[in-house]
């Protein structure tokens, strides 16, 4: 009796392992589900205003989008990221300022349902916080 419950109970952890295994990853899933879309907010520090951000997964789950820095006079500019990725719950994406051609970094993570992080530019001389809101709920 007591070798037919060791038994039983290796299985059943040998299958639950198994199953656990074969889930996807909560990242994975996270990127397409919860950061892709347009995201709209402000940024504060050695400058501030609003801008949206817009991002886009391809079929290979990469992610790819926009900066949109909006002026007070209700102007758009619309900035091709350089780079973006959603890795551990962390967001990071840089795009090349076209105004000083400066690369301008940013991270975040999730605050409830909002987008916070933080951004540097100028080799990390001016810096700052920002905050996003789904624009598109």
């Amino acid at each position: 009796m007591p070798i037919k419950t060791l038994f039983t109970a290796f299985f059943l952890l040998t299958a639950t392992f198994q199953m656990a295994k074969a889930q996807p990853s909560s990242t994975e899933n996270a990127t397409s589900k919860t950061v892709v879309g347009k995201w709209s907010g402000t940024y504060l520090g050695d400058s501030s205003g609003k801008f949206e951000l817009i991002l886009n997964q391809d079929n290979a789950k990469n992610l790819a989008g926009q900066v949109v820095m909006l002026t007070d006079d209700g102007s758009r500019h619309p900035i091709d990221l350089k780079t973006a990725s959603w890795k551990d719950g962390r967001l990071s994406a840089t795009y090349i300022d076209p105004s000083e051609n400066d690369e301008v970094s940013f991270t975040g993570t999730f605050a409830d349902a909002d987008l916070k992080g933080t951004w540097k530019s100028d080799g990390g001389q001016a810096t700052g916080t920002w905050q996003l809101k789904r624009a598109n709920p």
